[in-house]
């Protein structure tokens, strides 16, 4: 800034020169708009016991969030969240309770498909685009 006020002032301008992307005015620019994009919302871990005959073999641990269509706010949805979330661990401890005697029960796809019809069954259908799994763990128990 130093050179730029010494080089106007021994150019005989009046109003000093300034580097190129540097701005005239001091303070900082205001910000643009918005850019409107997906909105998501993130539910709490399910940590779901998985039982086979009379003891708990597994823990599977799943991390959900689902992506809502576009226009639908995440906030339209909090009224309906907790028996959102309720459904989304029934459905999850029904799926792995029924593959229980197989080596994994924990399966991405159809994690997300299921859950997605549940999110349909809950908010209505065509409020969630899609249901993404953050997370997902599934630990066998020492016994």
């Amino acid at each position: 800034m130093l050179v730029a006020l010494v080089l106007s002032a021994a150019s005989g301008l009046s109003t000093p020169l300034y580097a190129a992307g540097e701005e005239e005015s001091p303070g900082k620019a205001e910000p643009g708009p918005a850019v409107p994009g997906p909105v998501f919302v993130k539910l709490p871990l399910f940590n779901i016991p998985v039982i086979e005959g009379d003891k708990v073999t597994r823990q599977v641990t799943v991390g959900v969030a689902f992506e809502l269509v576009e226009g639908v706010k995440a906030e339209s949805v909090d009224e309906k969240k907790p028996a959102l979330i309720d459904a989304f661990f029934r459905d999850l401890y029904s799926m792995f309770g029924q593959r229980s005697g197989i080596s994994r029960v924990a399966v991405e796809a159809s994690i997300k498909q299921r859950l997605g019809q549940s999110a349909d069954r809950v908010l209505g259908p065509g409020i969630v685009r899609q249901v993404l799994i953050l997370e997902l763990l599934e630990r066998p128990l020492l016994q």
